[in-house]
């Protein structure tokens, strides 16, 4: 059964983003792509290759979080290792991502609450992709565990890896 979710569009935060930081010297019009200056604090937003938003986060350091994700994603071969739900759902969606920087990480958790509910309100849910955390022992650890292990049985009875 498929279930349609109303996502916005990366442009679609621009107006939460341009409302935060308005009055603001130099202020960011839109998130970018390419090089991030090291030890830079911010928001970053994970989308489809269509601009689908799919997750947004902020970061101390940009550049290392950006970079580790990207890394997690490009090494992560479902059939050989299951992990985080979210690097899934970037792998899946060949996701990619843009960010803006802020002045410090205080600013930054504040616009990525700001951007999840400006997402909310327009959609009537949050991005799809939630929750980097599983903490060893978690319940959450635990049923992830759980779903890897009936995942990979199923894939191996329809043949879909050996």
């Amino acid at each position: 059964m498929d279930l349609i979710i109303k996502v916005l569009h990366i442009t679609g935060l621009l107006p939460a983003l341009r409302a935060h930081f308005a009055g603001a010297q130099d202020a960011p019009q839109e998130f970018t792509q390419g090089a991030i200056r090291p030890g830079s604090p911010g928001v970053y937003v994970w989308t489809d290759p269509r601009g689908a938003v799919l997750y947004i986060g902020c970061a101390v350091c940009l550049s290392a979080r950006i970079r580790d994700q990207e890394g997690w994603v490009d090494q992560y071969v479902p059939a050989e290792r299951w992990t985080l739900s979210v690097i899934h759902m970037f792998k899946e969606h060949q996701a990619q991502v843009s960010w803006v920087e802020t002045a410090d990480h205080e600013e930054a958790l504040e616009l990525e609450r700001r951007l999840i509910e400006w997402h909310r309100a327009e959609t009537g849910v949050a991005p799809p992709a939630v929750g980097w955390e599983c903490k060893p022992g978690s319940r959450r650890e635990r049923a992830q565990l759980w779903a890897q292990d009936l995942w990979r049985r199923v894939q191996e009875a329809e043949g879909r890896i050996p």
